[in-house]
């Protein structure tokens, strides 16, 4: 099999995504593609650089550490990994969004590294809608209380959820996943909270992405379909 180029896998993958986006009926802007970057080095995110790729997602902190200032500074940068509350001293305004915000240490060592740094961290909610017990994230019946604390915390904002579909789980259960993280979003988006506002939804990765966008996923994380598989 021959294998494609990172700017050709982009394109057909954006193919994709806009070809999900017209299944469901949603906006072509309604989707944020993120490139997946874990493991990969520099020279390929160079390469999806050039292909028209701005938005990139690092696992680990270290890595976006290293990774940064090689990229052109108009790249955005979002953490999609668990984050470590001892890592979080390393992060600064380059970073757009943390999708990964699942517990109350983090969140209070994010606000504590905000208001000494005079930074305000834009973050989603990780939701373990599946219940995999391999997965971090909150059980769904949590996630209200802790919407519900945000505003003691004036340095983060939380603006959505994320969610990990479980690994052994079919695309159907998959699919399911999704929708209940979608109903749980729409079912609080009525309730009022400072520092909350539920409109992304960050779910779907290589092998569901197009699921993810037919239940309304606002970003989708995509590695492999992009960068072809880790060495």
């Amino acid at each position: 099999m021959v294998d494609l180029g990172i700017q050709q896998r982009l394109i057909e993958v954006r193919e994709r995504i806009l070809r999900a986006v017209e299944r469901s009926n949603r906006d072509k802007d309604a989707v944020r593609l993120l490139a997946v970057s874990k493991t990969q080095p520099v020279l390929n995110l160079q390469e999806a650089y050039l292909a028209g790729q701005r938005a990139f997602a690092e696992n680990r902190v270290q890595e976006w550490m290293e990774k940064d200032p090689l990229l052109p500074s108009d790249c955005e940068w979002h953490i999609v990994g668990r984050l470590q509350t001892n890592k979080v001293k390393y992060l600064n305004a380059r970073v757009a969004l943390i999708h990964s915000l699942d517990r109350f240490s983090l969140l209070e060592t994010l606000n504590e590294q905000g208001q000494r740094r005079g930074l305000t961290w834009n973050t989603l909610v990780q939701v373990n809608i599946s219940r995999d017990s391999a997965k971090a994230g909150l059980a769904p019946e949590e996630v209200p209380d802790f919407l519900n604390s945000i505003g003691d915390y004036s340095c983060v904002r939380v603006r959505g959820f994320m969610t990990i579909g479980a690994l052994e789980a079919s695309l159907q259960e998959t699919r399911e996943f999704f929708r209940q993280l979608r109903k749980l979003r729409d079912s609080l988006l009525s309730r009022k909270w400072v520092g909350v506002d539920l409109q992304e939804l960050s779910m779907g990765m290589s092998r569901d992405f197009e699921v993810a966008i037919e239940e309304g996923a606002t970003f989708v994380r995509v590695g492999r379909e992009i960068f072809g598989e880790r060495g």
